[in-house]
């Protein structure tokens, strides 16, 4: 696949920027050592994308050799004073986040895991949303309604991949936890508790049968959230890479 040697080449774009950094002046020692590893870093994450690519992607290959000559034309002294320390610092670290991020489209089995990831994510907070509306809680049903926005912006940038639904994500993810854990606690109490049975078949205007079975559906909907949201949690951080 052509795309493979356009990855070396993007390696070794980034490995011949090295001796460039040791020369420059604008930054200070710790700066420089800093942009380094991030280089090398980028690097060998290429080196190692072009083994392993599965999938041929030679715009997006061309796309990463093209921004890993411009960090090694930046890389001068006088570039670094025109664009300003801070912008160059910038392109280190996004060339390295390019590197990261890229097996996702070059590896599908990589995108794949990432994708049942999301689809946990989305059936837990649609699980979390049915729970609120079955659990006779007006606070929760608010907190839901409140939440509803960021956890739709999420879901549309997670799907894209992008940082900050990431972000929004885990912002997201606690409330519903709480609830599910509330939930999931009410439930297995109230059901070994007969007269909470019948107070809450009275609640509903129900028979205790029908009470207990809405118990039983409590806690199940709320152990179901909980499994989703954690595995969804601990997925996403997993794959943290994949988001940019």
């Amino acid at each position: 696949m052509k795309s493979r040697d356009i990855l070396l080449e993007t390696a070794e774009v980034l490995e011949s920027t090295l001796d460039k950094v040791d020369r420059l002046k604008v930054l200070s020692e710790k700066e420089k050592e800093a942009v380094k590893t991030k280089l090398k870093n980028a690097a060998a994450n290429f080196k190692k994308l072009a083994e392993e690519s599965e999938k041929d992607n030679e715009e997006l290959a061309e796309f990463f050799r093209k921004k890993a000559k411009e960090v090694k034309l930046a890389s001068i002294d006088k570039k670094i004073e025109e664009m300003g320390k801070k912008e160059y610092l910038k392109m280190v670290n996004r060339i390295e986040l390019y590197s990261r991020s890229a097996e996702y489209d070059f590896k599908p089995e990589k995108l794949a895991e990432l994708k049942k990831v999301y689809r946990k994510y989305i059936f837990g907070m649609t699980s979390f949303f049915i729970l609120t509306g079955i659990y006779l809680n007006q606070f929760l049903a608010v907190t839901a309604l409140i939440l509803a926005i960021p956890i739709i912006l999420s879901m549309l940038a997670l799907q894209r991949r992008g940082y900050l639904g990431l972000l929004l994500a885990y912002s997201a993810i606690p409330i519903p936890l709480i609830v599910g854990a509330m939930a999931a606690s009410y439930g297995i109490r109230a059901l070994n508790d007969p007269a909470k049975i019948a107070e809450i078949a009275g609640h509903l205007n129900k028979s205790t049968t029908f009470a207990q079975g809405y118990l039983v559906v409590l806690t199940l909907l709320a152990a179901v959230e909980l499994y989703l949201l954690i595995s969804a949690a601990v997925g996403l951080y997993k794959h943290r890479h994949a988001f940019l």
